[in-house]
């Protein structure tokens, strides 16, 4: 009888653990011996351990560094007669998922990946761990099917196979009916207040578990829609009733200091919440539709670390040339995108790349995301009367060197940010202009006059944010053909085959997992300046700017679906309405 079908009669006959796990594991040492994995002093030394710290061989081994998870795995599965499997290519079951609870799956190292009548098939990384398969029997009420993989892989698609529908049901249901949610699927913090509480609580939590920006609850006829922004696209998550909509958003309002009575003015407002040991700042949006008030929560870790220019996908002669004007001692550098083009991310990162124990730098905020060390950081108030154009007046007198001015809005702005980028200041602000050329005539279009804006502007940089396909399922393969052609239009060039995700656990079967960035530099020359002073139209601005080297968004993004970050129908989403 091969030893895994032994080891299922003697788990359904609930007895025989003892020797067999003894049996089990002086076979399995016998086979590290015997194809040189280990030494006999090795293997001494790792029973002695495991005996000491009460684990068993496979885990202390792993742990000591003698054998790597996936070989460990490997010969178990060899060995032992279990099937191995590779999480990102199992279609995980729900229904397995709701047999055992988050809590507990993160506690013993295990996924539930597929639920039948009678028995419930497990992915474990010790299946001689007899104690563990039974307790999970109990546990689940169902035979226990082991198969084996690595612990790294079973706590990674833990973060990402329990996923809300299951857990959120069961707070919908508790809504309806007023009954405790069921154990280990919320804390005691959860459930302080009702369960509408309960619900958006299992919400942010979900959200930062998905690595999600924003949460919307958008109602519809029949339903109320909850979507997740993830990596910037919008992804379905659940629907939940209709008649939960009116409690979730009076206490979205009570949570964010609102009023509660009011339903047709749109209003903003936020909260900090403690989510999984850490701090999120919870910017919230109400404003009212045909069907009802819809809710938009923009979720700020403040965890979240700060990255360098190199980080945000800034590379080669861009990089290089962006880091020359930031060593300037005065000017104005633009950085320019629609929402969502990872504008702040890059002024946070330029702000990192300078000497800020010699110089003063002082933001000007709306909000103030994440704080940076040595930085002066003021948040704008326009209801107390505390603007972009108030505020940046009286900060020039506050000495500074590198002034950060979130966003030029209007023209009293731009003209005070223009004024002081020529009066000894390096000013770095955002603007809404879709290339670099266009953040000029944008300048121009705010009632700029055009010699300060050709005297002030040292640079401008134009980006978007593309996403970057999935490492844990990268592939490369043919093109489509509408895919293949628009590369090779932009870059000259054919390329047989490009980098795709297949679809993961690790990606959500998506294809991608995070976002890098696409970017277009112009560092303003002579030539464009006096073109610019004589009113040159947009289109002889580019051509100029094209001569001077510049590098489109769109070669720029190609650039990096040659080099595999992306792929080119990402490129044509992202970037297809641009010349």
């Amino acid at each position: 009888m091969r030893a895994s079908n032994r080891v299922l009669q003697l788990l359904e006959e609930g007895q025989g653990r003892a020797s067999l796990k003894a049996g089990g594991i002086k076979l399995l040492a016998d086979l590290l011996l015997e194809v040189g994995v280990v030494t006999p002093e090795q293997l001494a030394q790792a029973q002695e351990a495991a005996r000491a710290e009460g684990l068993s061989l496979p885990r202390c081994l792993v742990k000591e560094g003698l054998v790597l998870s996936k070989d460990m795995a490997a010969l178990m599965a060899l060995h032992l007669g279990f099937p191995m499997v590779d999480l990102r290519s199992e279609t995980i079951d729900p229904a397995a998922l709701t047999a055992i609870p988050e809590t507990l799956a993160r506690k013993y190292l295990v996924l539930p990946l597929k639920k039948e009548e009678d028995s419930l098939t497990v992915a474990v990384a010790d299946p001689l761990d007899f104690r563990l398969l039974q307790d999970l029997r109990v546990l689940s009420g169902l035979a226990i099917r082991p198969v084996i993989a690595t612990v790294e892989d079973i706590l990674q698609h833990v973060d990402v196979s329990y996923r809300l529908t299951e857990t959120a049901e069961g707070a919908a249901t508790a809504s309806r009916t007023g009954a405790e949610p069921a154990a280990g699927k919320v804390t005691a913090r959860q459930l302080r207040d009702s369960p509408p509480a309960l619900v958006i609580d299992l919400l942010l939590q979900q959200a930062t578990q998905d690595r999600a920006s924003d949460i919307h609850i958008a109602p519809a006829e029949n339903r109320l829609r909850i979507r997740f922004r993830i990596d910037g696209l919008l992804h379905d998550v659940m629907h939940l009733p209709m008649e939960m909509h009116p409690l979730l958003l009076s206490r979205l309002k009570i949570m964010s200091g609102l009023n509660i009575a009011e339903r047709r003015r749109p209003q903003d407002g936020h909260f900090t919440a403690e989510l999984q040991d850490r701090k999120v700042d919870v910017r919230v949006a109400i404003s009212n539709t045909v069907y009802g008030e819809m809710g938009v929560l923009r979720l700020l870790d403040k965890r979240f670390t700060l990255i360098g220019l190199d980080q945000v996908g800034m590379g080669g002669d861009t990089l290089e040339r962006f880091r020359k004007l930031l060593k300037l001692p005065h000017g104005m550098i633009i950085v320019c995108g629609p929402t969502g083009a990872g504008k702040s991310t890059t002024l946070y990162a330029s702000i990192l790349e300078m000497n800020r124990m010699e110089q003063n730098v002082i933001s000007l905020e709306d909000p103030v995301e994440y704080q940076i060390a040595d930085t002066n950081q003021m948040q704008i108030n326009n209801d107390a009367g505390i603007t972009f154009a108030t505020q940046l007046r009286s900060i020039l007198r506050l000495d500074p060197d590198v002034i950060l001015v979130g966003e030029i809005r209007d023209h009293e702005t731009a003209v005070i940010a223009t004024q002081a980028a020529l009066t000894g200041h390096l000013v770095l602000t955002s603007l809404h202009a879709n290339d670099s050329v266009s953040a000029l005539v944008r300048l121009r279009d705010l009632n700029v006059a055009p010699y300060l804006i050709a005297s002030s502007v040292a640079g401008i940089l134009s980006q978007r944010m593309v996403r970057v396909v999935c490492n844990g399922c990268k592939v490369m393969r043919a093109a489509p053909t509408l895919e293949e052609e628009a590369y090779s239009q932009e870059m000259g060039e054919v390329l047989e085959t490009f980098a795709y995700g297949q679809g993961c656990n690790v990606c959500a079967h998506t294809g991608y997992r995070g976002r890098t960035g696409v970017f277009e530099l112009l560092a303003l020359s002579d030539e464009m300046r006096q073109l610019f002073l004589t009113d040159g139209s947009r289109v002889r601005l580019r051509d100029q700017a094209l001569k001077d080297g510049l590098v489109p968004l769109k070669r720029a993004g190609m650039l990096k679906v040659g080099q595999g970050v992306t792929t080119p129908y990402e490129v044509m989403r992202v970037l297809y309405s641009l010349e």
